[in-house]
């Protein structure tokens, strides 16, 4: 993800493309994010972890 933006000047020639971009910036996209329980995440990946070590040191 990234952390610092950017300005950079540049030109649309083409009339199309400007309008699609002016229409872009105006009505973005909107995203939804289901929300995770992320200390039950934590909990799974860690016993993730420790069934595969404990494999690896029987091997």
């Amino acid at each position: 993800m990234a952390t610092t933006s950017f300005d950079k000047s540049f030109v649309i020639e083409d009339r199309e493309s400007s309008r699609r971009f002016m229409k872009a910036v105006a009505e973005p996209r909107t995203i939804h994010i289901e929300d995770k329980d992320l200390k039950a995440e934590s909990k799974k990946g860690l016993q993730l972890l420790v069934l595969r070590f404990n494999i690896s040191q029987k091997s």
